[in-house]
């Protein structure tokens, strides 16, 4: 039995995260796979708290994949650039070291912020992201996937088809939409 963890803010992780749906695509999927899914965080989650939180939520569950959902509180703290990464490359090599897990790292997405130096500072984290990167830590970026779902779903003047309520809130349709952009832009197939 595949061991999936789900650790994130609360766009990933709160019970109205996507996270719960990508593990209900993978069954109906790959119904032939047994795996066990785990969905801890909290709204609120930051890098440094994560961090501190992992060996708890993450590396207790000795997991085969570990979806990384972090940043976006960060960014509305307005947490410095190299704080957040600082903290983000602590939190990999800690589960790199101590687990034989896949990581799914999440970017962040700029669209579900408000404030244009927010957006911003989310641009230039994603941007980075990809030095962390190895044979067992995958990039998914969501952000371009968000702002192309935007841009095509305008519906009047200006009126986009909303996929969050707030910077850590996800609406339904955005919960959809994030589940899929993750299922298929990743090789669960490894499951």
């Amino acid at each position: 039995m595949k061991k999936i963890v789900f650790y994130g803010d609360g766009l990933l992780c709160n019970p109205d995260g996507y996270g719960e749906q990508i593990a209900d695509l993978l069954t109906l999927r790959h119904p032939e796979t047994a795996f066990q899914s785990f969905h801890y965080g909290e709204t609120e989650l930051t890098l440094q708290a994560a961090r501190k939180d992992a060996a708890l939520h993450v590396l207790g569950k000795a997991p085969d994949w570990v979806y990384l959902g972090l940043g976006h509180p960060d960014l509305l703290l307005s947490t410095s650039e190299a704080t957040m990464l600082g903290h983000l490359d602590d939190l990999l090599k800690l589960i790199l070291q101590k687990t034989r897990a896949h990581i799914v790292l999440a970017s962040v997405c700029e669209a579900f912020l408000f404030e244009e130096a927010q957006k911003e500072a989310a641009r230039s984290y994603n941007a980075k992201l990809s030095s962390l990167m190895d044979e067992r830590v995958l990039f998914l970026d969501l952000n371009s996937r968000v702002n192309e779902f935007l841009i095509h779903h305008r519906r009047g003047s200006g009126e986009k088809r909303a996929l969050h309520s707030s910077p850590l809130k996800l609406t339904s349709m955005g919960r959809v939409f994030l589940s899929h952009a993750a299922l298929e832009s990743l090789p669960w197939s490894n499951l």
